[in-house]
């Protein structure tokens, strides 16, 4: 059969994506967490958290190509912005492992466990909003963005509390505090985007109800 005439598979719908996208999110973080309990073997936990993070590129450029084939407006342009924030968590774990391998740490911060604790509620609360795309309730997903904020001003907090105790104590050399400085900022910044992505979902669900009205 010529290839012109071959069937081509649809795509699959944005809903299915994302839902793999948080799937895949949440898998990742429990792997750096397997190798925050893990130092002195590192390397599986790494290499898993790596091939996560692949897995997460190749389903961000699934959207990104599902995308196109909707016309341009507001509501794809906010689906693109939020399928860059879903990337952006998936990344900061995978640089957080990345980071790990490079400074060799011989053992985690109890900042560094809060602040993924922390991270993997969010993403936890997030994937159980997502489940629901894109009949969304418009107040579950309210509620959620609150739930989320609540956890990122937490980890605000988790990460500037630590850097004034490094200031005062000099707990840490200053090669391991200049490590572990960008270890907790990397988390920080991801919970970051995990509190951003719940945003662009809301504004997503405005949307989508402003316009079936």
């Amino acid at each position: 059969m010529s290839h012109y005439n071959a069937v081509r598979p649809q795509p699959r719908s944005l809903g299915m994506i994302f839902k793999d996208q948080v799937d895949n999110m949440m898998e990742c973080g429990r792997s750096l967490n397997q190798l925050f309990s893990h130092l002195d073997e590192p390397i599986p936990y790494i290499t898993q958290v790596k091939q996560l993070e692949e897995k997460g590129d190749k389903l961000t450029a699934e959207a990104y190509q599902s995308l196109e084939l909707l016309p341009y407006s507001e509501f794809s342009h906010l689906t693109e912005q939020f399928v860059r924030y879903l990337d952006d968590i998936v990344d900061g774990i995978n640089d957080t492992a990345r980071s790990i391998d490079i400074c060799t740490p011989r053992k985690i911060e109890s900042a560094a466990q809060q602040l993924l604790s922390t991270l993997l509620s969010m993403i936890a609360r997030l994937q159980r909003e997502i489940a629901k795309y894109p009949e969304n309730d418009l107040a579950s997903v309210r509620a959620c963005r609150e739930t989320l904020k609540g956890w990122e001003e937490n980890a605000d907090v988790i990460y500037h509390e630590w850097r004034k105790t490094q200031r005062r104590l000099n707990a840490l050399p200053l090669v391991e505090e200049s490590n572990w400085t960008e270890i907790l900022g990397i988390l920080e910044q991801t919970t970051d985007a995990c509190y951003h992505a719940v945003l662009l979902l809301e504004r997503m669900t405005k949307y989508r109800l402003r316009e079936s009205a």
